[in-house]
């Protein structure tokens, strides 16, 4: 009898937790908030996104901004393009993430549209294909053109570098999977150090333990950083204890490159880790730079600037968030001087489009929360990337060559 009441008592706990997950489940499924970037990421390593769609989508902040994406017949955004190039045309490849990708512009309105268009304006026979996926970096750019980018055999690759690639490396390569002679064959969000994770499975398929994550698991991460009473108060005082770790001066290295997305714009006051970690980007555009030397493709590194080297009120409220101060105009350029140092080193053509960007917030350049910039600010990098003699001298040889 005992036996069974055990049995029994087990049986109806183990019920009880599966209808108390599954309810949670289905509560959760019915009321998450939309994710803008959630249909600018790639989902398989043989393409970046299903082929001929149509995509409306928002800000996570009501009212920001609403844009229409379309992927075309290979699966990139914007319009169709032949397998082929037709005679005399240059095809230029722009890789980057989601500022590449446009999130929060129309097609046209992207990065990679403006500068085809100036291109074709200007009597130049030139496709400029948007290969932008949100959260991607220079590993996954490289990972991308050996599987997918250079099959579509183009004269040019602009490598649109952004001052989130740092962290994203250091990310992504936590999740990938390699094969037997070390190369990464995918990037896999349910492995951690090439081993498979139960818990990254289960969040991976149950917004209920995405949620347990985000607000226990992490929540009493940020306690153990912070210490209870500092992290009690500033819930109280509505603070984001992110931003109270990020700018902990007690908070240690190792453990600051997991919360900080944003390290590479901190500037000299974390230079030790953003040099601790460089090396890891810098390899992977060394690959890149390789392997399209081998296919005796030329490229050209681009940087772009946040919000906060533009305006003092350019992203205004999303700074909050990742510890930068409001109403201020960030000057402390040492990323882009790391990363100019680096082209120089290596011999590849570097445009820094942040000299472009009039310092005014007359005009919204970055939206206030979501911290991408508006179609105005995506018109300066196109702009200043046609007009940079780099760029004019690269695209006059190939025209010279066909």
């Amino acid at each position: 009898m005992r036996l069974k009441h055990i049995a029994f008592t087990f049986i109806l706990i183990l019920g009880v937790f599966i209808l108390l997950f599954s309810i949670g489940e289905i509560c959760f499924r019915l009321t998450a908030a939309p994710n803008p970037l959630a249909d600018t990421t790639q989902k398989d390593s043989d393409i970046l996104f299903l082929k001929n769609l149509t995509l409306i989508k928002t800000s996570s902040v009501e009212g920001e901004f609403e844009y229409t994406s379309h992927t075309n017949n290979h699966g990139y955004r914007g319009r169709d393009f032949a397998t082929a190039k037709t005679p005399n045309q240059i095809r230029i490849l722009a890789v980057g993430d989601s500022f590449t990708f446009g999130v929060g512009a129309n097609d046209h309105e992207t990065i990679p549209a403006i500068i085809e268009q100036k291109l074709k304006d200007s009597g130049t026979n030139a496709e400029v294909i948007n290969a932008g996926i949100g959260h991607a970096s220079p590993i996954h750019h490289y990972v991308n053109l050996r599987n997918i980018h250079l099959q579509y055999k183009p004269d040019l690759v602009l490598l649109l570098f952004d001052l989130t690639d740092l962290w994203d490396d250091w990310h992504s390569e936590l999740t990938a999977v390699y094969d037997t002679n070390g190369e990464i064959i995918r990037f896999d969000p349910t492995f951690i150090n090439g081993k498979r994770s139960w818990w990254l499975t289960a969040m991976k398929y149950s917004h209920f333990c995405e949620w347990i994550d985000r607000k226990i698991v992490r929540t009493f991460k940020k306690i153990q950083q912070l210490g209870f009473k500092r992290y009690a108060q500033a819930v109280i005082e509505g603070k984001r204890a992110k931003a109270l770790i990020i700018q902990n001066k007690d908070t240690k290295n190792d453990s600051l490159i997991e919360y900080d997305g944003l390290l590479m714009l901190r500037g000299r006051e974390k230079k030790d880790l953003i040099d601790k970690h460089w090396p890891r980007t810098a390899g992977y555009i060394v690959k890149i730079k390789e392997l399209l030397n081998r296919e005796q493709i030329p490229m050209i590194l681009i940087m772009y600037p946040h919000g906060i080297y533009v305006g003092k009120q350019q992203w205004a409220k999303g700074r909050a968030t990742w510890g930068f101060e409001a109403n201020q105009l960030y000057t402390d350029y040492y990323p882009f001087e790391l990363v100019e140092s680096f082209a120089q080193d290596e011999n590849i053509p570097f445009i820094n489009t942040l000299s472009d960007f009039p310092k005014t917030d007359e005009t919204k350049f970055f939206y206030d929360y979501d911290g991408h910039m508006t179609p105005a600010g995506y018109a300066v990098v196109a702009n200043s990337i046609v007009a940079n003699p780099s760029f004019k001298e690269i695209v006059d040889r190939l025209i010279a060559n066909k």
